[in-house]
Parts: structure tokens; C-alpha cells; sequence
């Protein structure tokens, strides 16, 4: 009953506000995320599909790499597809010298939540999962619910093995992607700055996404 109540909130968030969310730790937040049935999207790319939920608005889409904000923030969002489809593997070790830090683990799939101080005193947030990693810096009341966010997205990417399988064969994946190892976070935010300033200045090719196009 606990997890329905926490799917329903979480699904609930980015159109009301849903105060569970800040009352609820970051392990339950993704255990939650990780352990749902739902399986939505409403974003198609080749190769790939994700949720963009509710409160989140796309700034631009490049290959694989792709600049979301909501009113606050700007989160950069890489997928994976070489990672995933050689089903390469890595261990996330918890660090101790960090804000917070935790493994994610649910059956295949794997990755870890991760968030530093940064220099202004804010949060910086490294998520991976699902052969794909968001980054975002925010303020620290922001922190849960831009979790919940990266997790939504996440948990919900679908890959599409027969459209990968004919990409990879065309070389096309390889081609015009900015390098980005998923497995690795970040020693400092000077990366994800330069590639918010790098991308993030593209407002004016906001891509409209209708929230109740939703494909199964």
C-alpha cells in the first residue's frame, strides 16, 4: 500500500506538488522509482523513447544528449545506447566525502544517485540509470524533487533493440555524439556547466511536448 500511495504521489508531483516527496528519503524515492509497473512515454528519439513528465519542458535535443529545465533548473540528460547495447557493466562504490551516495540496483539494471556541495551552496546532482545519466544543479530544497524527476525519466527510457541493432550496423551512434562516461561522476560541476552554457542558451527551439500524448 506504502509503494502505491508513493507511485501515485510521484506521478502526482509534477502537476500538484505533492509534499510526500519532501517527507520521503532518497532511498525510498528510488526504490519507488525503480520498483513500478508504469510503463509510459510521450518522447521519441531512434532507438529509444522516454516520459517527460509534467513541469519539465525540453530546450534541445542533440543525438543522444538533451537539455531539459523546469522553472529553476536546466538538467542535462545523456543516453547510453553503445553502453547498452554491448550490456557493459560497471560497480558504483558509495562514497563517504559527499552529501549522499547510493547504489542502484533493480535485477539488470543498475546505476547510482550521487550529490556534492557546490562552490555557491547548492546541490549537484549525478543520477545514472538505465544506461542513461541526468546532471543537475540545484537549490537544496529542490534536491527530492528533482530526483524524482531524473528517476521518472529514467525508469522510463524503452530501448528499441531492432532500430539500435540497425543504427549501430550504419555506424550512426558513433557519429556526432558528445563523449560522456555515464560510469563516472564528476570530480567538480565545471563539465555539466560548460554544457549547460553550451546547449542551454537554445530556448528559442523549445521542443512543445503535449502531456497527454502519451504512448504505451
Amino acid at each position: 500500500m506504502k509503494k502505491k500511495m508513493m507511485l501515485l504521489c510521484f506521478l502526482l508531483l509534477f502537476t500538484s506538488g505533492c509534499a510526500t516527496i519532501q517527507n520521503t528519503s532518497y532511498e525510498d524515492l528510488i526504490s519507488t522509482s525503480v520498483s513500478s509497473n508504469v510503463h509510459i512515454t510521450n518522447i521519441a528519439r531512434a532507438g529509444y523513447k522516454y516520459y517527460l513528465p509534467k513541469g519539465l519542458r525540453l530546450l534541445r535535443q542533440e543525438g543522444s544528449n538533451e537539455i531539459l529545465s523546469d522553472k529553476k533548473s536546466i538538467y542535462y540528460l545523456y543516453v547510453d545506447y553503445i553502453s547498452y547495447f554491448n550490456k557493459i557493466k560497471e560497480e558504483y562504490v558509495p562514497k563517504e566525502n559527499v552529501v549522499y551516495s547510493q547504489k542502484i540496483e533493480n535485477g539488470d539494471l543498475f546505476g547510482y544517485l550521487e550529490i556534492k556541495n557546490t562552490s555557491n551552496d547548492k546541490y549537484f546532482i549525478e543520477i545514472m540509470y538505465n544506461y542513461a545519466k541526468i546532471e543537475v544543479i540545484v537549490e537544496k530544497e529542490e534536491a527530492k524533487k528533482s530526483v524524482a524527476y531524473a528517476m521518472s525519466i529514467l525508469s522510463s527510457i524503452n530501448y528499441q533493440d531492432t532500430v539500435l541493432t540497425s543504427l549501430m550496423g550504419e555506424d550512426i551512434l558513433k557519429s556526432n555524439e558528445v563523449q560522456h562516461n555515464i560510469f563516472e561522476t564528476a570530480q567538480t560541476e565545471s563539465g555539466y556547466l560548460e554544457i549547460v552554457e553550451e546547449y542551454g542558451q537554445y530556448e528559442e527551439k523549445e521542443e512543445i511536448v503535449d502531456p497527454d500524448f502519451i504512448r504505451r
